[in-house]
């Protein structure tokens, strides 16, 4: 006889996801792979800053940027490459990195608690807005979702295992986190200590495995540390800068006058990091909803436990130490790889061993999945006719970059090859133009070092800037563009609409041609 709970779907996914879990998984990623590439690019009708900037950069195919390594450039060009340019490849490009972050906390899940609960670990970071909400602008917090991960599955085989393959992967991830953003080095950090003071990892040093591990890594990064040195460490000056330059935790609240305001940042950076974990914690808290005498979980070994806390907080730890030690300002994003095995952590300390998921919390998942597309759309939607201000991915980039081409095409029978001014207004161009225009960042050499100023000069360029409503001032001063360039001819400014329903003003661009000689 049928029941109504037999035709509840709810409680079809819950056979499912107890008898065949690797099914769920895979309808997930599916889902989520589908749903946040396509709705963000509905509501998003211009890239966002990061992702102009790494495809100006990954036009270059560069050894390295004045800002981070190169690896957000490359990814972005091969996605570009691969579709045309389409107008969902950077969300694709994020998307892609976050089920194989998915991927590798599922396959190391599968060792430590099974399968199924494997599959809840995973499904509980879709409650962390780093893999959903903050993920569509694709840069290289996001790129590293997948490096952490992927170094954690491997580095936790390699020591179960000591199979040299395993080390052999965690050296190639290793170097490619490191290629994505250097605070890898936090990772590695928390690997090496593991191996130091666990008894089960500390034997593997007598083998080769860690070696070759580590020579790998070192191997495929050499070429950035090669570019680093022959380019002044520039990354690293950037880096200095941001962090003794960025907007003081005062800007949140004022603390007390006998309060230690070297405490203050890390303090806000802890805050940030708990919301951005909130959905998931009340997903969990759903999940417990268990016999107190069921949760026992004596089956998982010391090392697992020792494991997925390490990678779960030893980062976060790190981070505030230097925080608090060089008196540096934290970024909220910085903590976004850092929760890749929370989940899994948090199951192996809290949840009853073999134990499923139920109604309630397939349905709060579902609400929480939900939540966060409709308000990453809806936000990028209605956001313009509540406060009448166009956000970011409003500004009409591919009309900007149709008027200047169609202006030079118009007087020169030849490409245009240089695009000058800041990173946005420059970089919009840069992408949507045809020709995909070299940039040359705010006329700067220094952190262009890819442009011959010489052959600029020779073939010309367009030069733009912001002068009002653009999302972005770059410190190109069109002032001194007569001494840079004094040929250059200046152009009535432009006036583009926003690309949005609401009343918003319209951005206002100033700019210029450098006839070619």
């Amino acid at each position: 006889m049928v029941t109504t709970r037999d035709k509840d779907p709810t409680m079809k996914l819950i056979h499912l996801a107890a008898k065949k879990p690797h099914q769920i998984f895979w309808w997930f990623i599916a889902l989520h792979l589908t749903l946040w590439t396509l709705l963000p690019c509905w509501s998003s009708p211009n890239a966002p800053i990061d992702v102009i900037e790494g495809y100006a950069w990954g036009r270059e195919w560069l050894m390295g940027t004045y800002k981070h390594p190169p690896m957000q450039a490359w990814w972005l060009e091969v996605f570009a490459w691969a579709t045309g340019r389409a107008a969902w490849a950077h969300f694709l490009a994020s998307q892609v990195a976050v089920v194989i972050a998915f991927w590798a906390v599922w396959q190391t899940g599968r060792r430590i608690v099974g399968a199924t609960q494997a599959l809840i670990g995973a499904l509980l970071l879709e409650g962390v807005i780093y893999y959903n909400f903050t993920s569509v602008e694709f840069n290289p917090n996001v790129l590293q979702l997948m490096f952490w991960a992927l170094a954690g599955w491997s580095f936790h085989r390699a020591v179960k295992d000591n199979r040299l393959t395993d080390w052999l992967l965690l050296g190639v991830w290793g170097a490619g986190g490191l290629y994505s953003k250097y605070s890898t080095a936090l990772l590695l950090a928390t690997f090496v200590v593991l191996m130091i003071l666990r008894p089960e990892a500390r034997r593997r040093l007598k083998n080769v495995g860690p070696y070759l591990a580590l020579a790998v890594t070192f191997l495929l990064f050499l070429p950035h540390l090669v570019w680093l040195t022959q380019h002044d460490f520039m990354p690293f000056t950037y880096v200095k800068e941001r962090l003794h330059s960025a907007e003081p935790a005062t800007h949140y609240f004022t603390p007390p006058a006998f309060f230690p305001l070297v405490l203050l940042s890390p303090i806000v950076f802890v805050v940030g990091q708990l919301l951005a974990l909130l959905p998931a914690s009340l997903l969990f808290l759903v999940l417990l909803n268990v016999q107190p005498e069921r949760r026992a979980t004596g089956r998982i070994n010391k090392f697992d436990r020792t494991f997925l806390a390490a990678v779960t907080f030893a980062p976060t730890i790190l981070t505030l130490l230097m925080a608090v030690g060089f008196g540096f300002k934290t970024h909220d994003m910085w903590g976004a790889p850092f929760f890749n095995f929370a989940g899994l952590w948090a199951l192996v300390r809290f949840y009853p061993a073999g134990a499923g998921i139920d109604r309630r919390f397939v349905i709060a998942w579902g609400i929480v999945f939900c939540a966060g597309l409709l308000g990453l759309a809806g936000g990028n939607v209605l956001a313009p006719h509540i406060n009448h201000k166009p956000l970011r991915v409003h500004f009409a980039g591919a009309a900007l970059a149709q008027a200047v081409t169609a202006e030079w095409h118009k007087r020169y029978n030849v490409p245009l090859d240089y695009v000058i001014g800041d990173v946005w207004v420059a970089g919009n161009i840069a992408y949507y133009a045809p020709e995909r225009p070299h940039v040359f960042l705010d006329a700067n050499p220094a952190i262009s070092p890819w442009i011959n100023p010489d052959d600029v000069r020779h073939k010309g360029a367009v030069i733009v800037w912001c002068l009002d409503h653009c999302g972005h001032r770059g410190d190109l001063n069109p002032d001194h563009l007569p001494e840079l360039f004094p040929r250059l001819e200046l152009q009535k400014p432009l006036t583009l609409p926003q690309q949005t329903s609401a009343d918003t003003p319209a951005a206002v661009i100033g700019w210029a041609i450098l006839p070619p000689e």
